[in-house]
């Protein structure tokens, strides 16, 4: 399974965020007091150990994943065979990702991680059985990658998003580098250690060494002892927990461009992984171990970009710069590989492919983990994911097909084309992160008084908050609901609207509908300070005495409101 590490002390040793009631300046100059460096993010225990536990599971999973695809290229050395082991992979996340979001928001992470790394540990375990019995063959390969798959689809949201719950806002940058360093670092050794295992002890062995790195992970999330955060409202239902997952990536605008550029890059670049073994023996002549020595190139082309390249680049330019700059420098390597040159100049070219993918995967992960707020970043890391994984498996099944009709040659050429295509994104739809974004809880609403007692379970509920507007402002705040259309629907709600009274035009309701008491309590806590000064920009237009009035309404039917008459 391929992670990222997390951060922070076995207490969760995460510093104090800055109080609510402390001036803006104060907290300002306090946030600035030190900068964030890798030694000081390396320095909280938990993400030290999580750090080499990731670096121990990920080696392994890089000698499984040599071993598995050159497996393949052995027992049936077809294009769409051998990228079918590519596509096994990313299927189960295609497919369980959001579900996999949705519960790692709804149960503790942590117990969730252990079970999710056990489940991996097994599968591994019960293919080096096959393999080591000899009974192994393409169909069971499959079903193996598949299954060993599951759980990194059923671990990848819940794991992702813990980074920027453990870690302080300002180390985020930081730590996800520091990411990026220890997988690359993964990605160096892993396929080397792959390749020597598989000449001198076979498949089996790989799959056995790779079922004992994930107990290096399970150790250290035993250890690690999270503060639960206290639920005021009930576990959110788990088909509705999937649907604000969606429906608050569908209204983040920032999101949006991350999860479509995402796909776009993927799809394009997925012809390298999806062909690189068949090229490698049929193409280049190289055995197992020139195909692991390939991806340590990419791997150390990668540690190369994380430590020297990336740094010195964010220097310079913005995100967007960043990923349109590594996005151009990718397509070379598409190329040199389709020239098949000298094994030196295609070394290089995974090297220098290494440090381009590495520069625009650690910006979207970057991007990614910093837009959402901390309720629903499983969610959205899942619907992240599901794209990646998606686009990953579409690419490895049209590029093995095309692979068998036009050849591997044709096949990288026309996967250049489209990553230049997809460049243009960068213009259209430039790429931001969201460090800007305070989505600490602003407590800004008060607490409903309604005069009946409402069961949490009770909906859906109607809320309006009317607004008395002069003419003169309407167009103005009109222009300015529409902010506050999307941090409602970003919250959860079911409905919006915004209407204007027909006999009192000066008058405007903005109503909303949501699925439950206990949902609308949910919209109280989830308020951001962001999102809350976004909302005062419409408010200011309001011109009635005091405050928009809120009503709040709810459905009634046999059993509420359960009046009892006076005897």
């Amino acid at each position: 399974m391929r992670i990222l590490s997390q951060a922070n002390g076995l207490q969760n040793s995460r510093p104090d965020r800055p109080s609510r009631l402390q001036p803006q300046s104060a907290q300002a100059s306090s946030r600035h007091v030190e900068t964030p460096t890798p030694r000081s993010v390396l320095s909280i225990r938990i993400f030290r150990m999580l750090w080499i536990a990731t670096l121990v599971s990920n080696v392994g999973t890089w000698t499984q994943e040599v071993a598995s695809s050159w497996l393949m290229t052995e027992m049936a050395p077809d294009p769409v065979m051998v990228s079918l082991v590519q596509a096994a992979t990313a299927l189960p996340m295609f497919l369980l990702g959001l579900p996999a979001g949705a519960l790692a928001d709804m149960v503790d992470r942590r117990k969730w991680l252990i079970a999710t790394q056990t489940w991996m540990l097994l599968s591994a375990a019960v293919m080096a059985v096959v393999t080591l019995g000899g009974v192994m063959n393409p169909w069971l390969l499959l079903m193996g990658s598949f299954c060993l798959s599951v759980g990194t689809a059923l671990n990848s949201p819940g794991w992702h998003s813990v980074t920027p719950e453990i870690v302080p806002k300002e180390s985020l940058q930081v730590a996800v580098t520091l990411n990026g360093v220890v997988i690359n670092c993964a990605r160096a050794i892993g396929p080397a250690i792959g390749g020597l295992v598989v000449v001198n002890l076979g498949a089996g062995a790989a799959f056995l060494l790779n079922a004992l790195s994930f107990l290096a992970v399970v150790f250290v999330l035993y250890r690690w002892r999270r503060d639960t955060p206290e639920e005021v409202t009930p576990t959110e239902p788990f088909f509705s927990a999937m649907r604000v997952g969606l429906q608050h990536v569908r209204h983040s605008p920032l999101m949006r461009v991350v999860v479509a550029r995402t796909g776009i890059l993927v799809f394009s670049s997925s012809v390298v992984l999806a062909l690189l073994p068949l090229l490698c023996k049929e193409v280049f002549g190289f055995g197992a171990r020139g195909y692991g020595m390939m991806l340590v190139a990419n791997g150390l082309g990668a540690i190369f970009g994380a430590t020297v390249i990336l740094p010195r680049l964010r220097q310079h330019m913005n995100v967007n710069q960043i990923v349109g700059t590594a996005w151009l420098g990718y397509i070379p390597t598409l190329l040199v590989l389709y020239s098949a040159g000298h094994p030196v100049v295609l070394f290089g070219a995974m090297f220098w492919g290494g440090i381009c993918n590495l520069c625009i995967l650690s910006s979207f992960h970057l991007a990614a983990q910093s837009v959402a707020p901390d309720w629903v970043r499983a969610r959205a890391m899942a619907v992240y994911l599901l794209v990646f994984f998606g686009a990953t498996f579409c690419g490895s099944m049209f590029w093995g097909h095309l692979a068998r009709e036009i050849g591997m040659h044709n096949s990288l050429l026309l996967g250049a084309v489209l990553l230049f295509q997809g460049l243009f994104t960068t213009l259209f739809a430039p790429l931001k992160t969201g460090e800007h974004l305070d989505h600490e809880p602003a407590h800004c609403w008060p607490d409903p008084e309604p005069r009946l007692q409402v069961p949490l379970s009770h909906g859906p509920i109607l809320v309006t908050v009317e607004y008395r507007i002069a003419p003169s402002d309407a167009a103005a705040f009109r222009e300015a609901m529409e902010e506050i259309r999307g941090i409602r629907y970003r919250n959860g709600v079911v409905w919006w609207n915004l209407f204007v009274e027909l006999e009192d035009p000066n008058l405007y309701k903005e109503v909303y509908l949501e699925e439950s008491w206990a949902a609308h309590l949910r919209q109280h806590q989830r308020i951001s300070r962001t999102e809350s000064e976004l909302s005062d920009l419409a408010y200011r237009y309001h011109k009635g005495p005091g405050k928009p009035r809120v009503s709040h309404l709810a459905m009634s039917n046999s059993e509420f409101p359960n009046l009892k008459k006076p005897k």
